[in-house]
C-alpha cells in the first residue's frame, strides 16, 4: 500500500523536475555572475632536452585568466602563476606540440575556488640539434673622431665569442657585430664595454654576451706640398750680387693635420748658404729646407742651384 508521501511526490512530477533544474540553473547563473575575472600576461618557460634547441618562433608570454571571488583573485600576484610547456621528452629533430601548463605559487596556492585559464592552451615548435662554436667579433663603429684625429687601432678583450643554438642558425654565422660604438668627436683613447648585437633570438652566448673595446685615438698625419717657398741667400759678401737666380721652390712635408693647417707658406723656406763665395763667378750651391718643429721634410725642389755672382756695379 502506497504511502501518502509517495503519492505527493509522484503527483505532477514533470513540473517538479523542471523546477529543480531551473533552481540549479539559477544557482549556477548567480554564482557565475557573482565571480570576477582578472587578466595578465605571464612569461612562458619552454623546457627542452639539453641536446636540442628551439628553432622556430614561440610566444614569449601567454595570457592568464583568473576567475573567482574579487577578494581572492586580486590577492594573486603575476609571479604567483608559473607557466611552462615541457618538450624535454623529445630527443630528436622535428616539429612537436605540448600543452601549456601552470603551477600555483605564493598566495595562489591556498585559494580553492579559483579557475585558471591559459591562452593559448598549447604551443607548437621546431627542435634542432644544438651546437656551439667560436665566431669572430666585428666592432660596429659609427661617426668620426674630432677634426685632426683618427682611430689608429683598437683592441677587443676577446676576438671571438662562443655562440650556441640550433645547428642551422649557428653554422651560417661568419661574424658577430657589437652594438654601435661611437667615435664622434673623440680626441683621446677610450674604453667601453659593449654588448654583442645579435638579431637572431635563437642564439645565446654561454660565456657572456659583452666585450671590452679599447680605442686608440691619435692625431691625423697627412702629406702636404708647400709651393712658392721662398729661397733665401745668406752670408753673401756685401760687394757681390747674384743675377738670374731662382726665387722660389717647393717642399713636400709630413706632419699632424692640425699643425700643418695652422701654418702658412711664410713658415717654410729654402736656404742657400753663400758663405764660401768670395769672388765673382759661377757656383753650384746646395739648398737646405727650413720648416716648423714637428714637421718632417720628405723632399724639396730644387735641392741645388747654379748661380752667377758678379761684383756690385758690374754688368
Amino acid at each position: 500500500m502506497r504511502s501518502r508521501w509517495t503519492g505527493i511526490l509522484e503527483r505532477n512530477w514533470p513540473a517538479k523536475i523542471i523546477s529543480v533544474v531551473a533552481a540549479i540553473m539559477l544557482f549556477l547563473f548567480y554564482r557565475a555572475t557573482s565571480l570576477e575575472e582578472r587578466f595578465f600576461s605571464v612569461p612562458l618557460n619552454v623546457i627542452v632536452n639539453e641536446s636540442y634547441a628551439v628553432a622556430s618562433e614561440v610566444p614569449k608570454s601567454v595570457k592568464v585568466t583568473l576567475r573567482g571571488s574579487e577578494e581572492n583573485i586580486f590577492l594573486i600576484l603575476e609571479d604567483d602563476i608559473e607557466v611552462y610547456a615541457d618538450f624535454s621528452v623529445h630527443a630528436s629533430e622535428g616539429q612537436f606540440r605540448a600543452p601549456v601548463k601552470f603551477i600555483r605559487k605564493g598566495s595562489a596556492q591556498n585559494i580553492e575556488e579559483l579557475e585558471i585559464k591559459i591562452d593559448p592552451p598549447e604551443i607548437k615548435l621546431e627542435l634542432e640539434r644544438k651546437i656551439s662554436r667560436s665566431v669572430r667579433i666585428q666592432p660596429q663603429l659609427t661617426g668620426f673622431p674630432a677634426k685632426g684625429y683618427e682611430l689608429d687601432q683598437y683592441l677587443l678583450s676577446t676576438d671571438e665569442a662562443i655562440v650556441e643554438g640550433p645547428a642551422s642558425h649557428v653554422e651560417q654565422l661568419e661574424s658577430i657585430q657589437t652594438e654601435e660604438i661611437s667615435l664622434t668627436d673623440r680626441n683621446e683613447d677610450f674604453y667601453v664595454r659593449t654588448r654583442l648585437d645579435v638579431k637572431d633570438p635563437y642564439l645565446s652566448f654561454p660565456a657572456g654576451d659583452s666585450v671590452g673595446f679599447q680605442g686608440v685615438i691619435t692625431e691625423t698625419v697627412i702629406l702636404q706640398s708647400i709651393d712658392h717657398v721662398g729661397i733665401i741667400y745668406i752670408d753673401l759678401p756685401s760687394d757681390l750680387n747674384i743675377t738670374g737666380a731662382e726665387v722660389s721652390g717647393s717642399i713636400k712635408v709630413q706632419g699632424k693635420q692640425l699643425m700643418l693647417e695652422s701654418t702658412s707658406t711664410d713658415d717654410f723656406s729654402l736656404i742657400a748658404d753663400c758663405s764660401r763665395i768670395r769672388e765673382p763667378g759661377e757656383y753650384d750651391i746646395d739648398l737646405k729646407p727650413i720648416v716648423p718643429a714637428g714637421i718632417a721634410v720628405l723632399r724639396y725642389s730644387p735641392d741645388s742651384l747654379k748661380i752667377n755672382v758678379q761684383r756690385m756695379g758690374q754688368q
